[in-house]
């Protein structure tokens, strides 16, 4: 009987299945104390993430829903959040009401004005720090004001 050598300690790229490459999921969430829980949850969920994949998204995300929450852009309709498996990668998406100041912002990020870090003598703060991380987290991040919803899309090599 020949010997069967012992399998091999070395572990093998993970190759996702047709499901895991085309898996979507959404959720709606809502201004409240727990929004940053429910959104971290949400990600851990999706069974089509990889480890290191649900931990940028987390990352990303809360910087994100933070930003939104701080600028007054989430409203009682709250914040539709998608998560798409594509071929090349993520997508990572956000889908709110549609506000002036985010208008105003997504056309100083295309000078590149408003995503840069900056200090704000009059608030004593330091502002763009985290679009900054999502910029250096994600291959792509795009802001996107509509007539009645604003969109940000952010891109991940898959």
């Amino acid at each position: 009987m020949p010997l069967i050598a012992p399998p091999s300690r070395r572990k093998t790229p993970h190759e996702p299945t047709a499901a895991e490459r085309t898996a979507r999921s959404r959720v709606r969430l809502y201004p409240c104390a727990a929004i940053f829980d429910e959104y971290d949850g949400f990600i851990r969920s999706l069974g089509f993430l990889r480890g290191r994949e649900s931990a940028m998204l987390i990352v990303a995300g809360d910087e994100v829903l933070d930003n939104l929450i701080t600028h007054g852009e989430i409203s009682a309709a709250g914040v539709c959040v998608l998560v798409r498996r594509r071929r090349s990668g993520l997508t990572l998406a956000f889908f709110v009401d549609s506000h002036r100041e985010f208008g105003e912002f997504a056309r100083s990020v295309g000078d590149h004005a408003g995503a840069r870090p900056r200090f704000d003598q009059r608030e004593g703060r330091w502002h763009g720090l985290g679009l900054t991380m999502c910029g250096n987290i994600a291959s792509s991040v795009s802001y996107r004001p509509g007539d009645l919803v604003d969109r940000v899309f952010l891109g991940f090599d898959g």
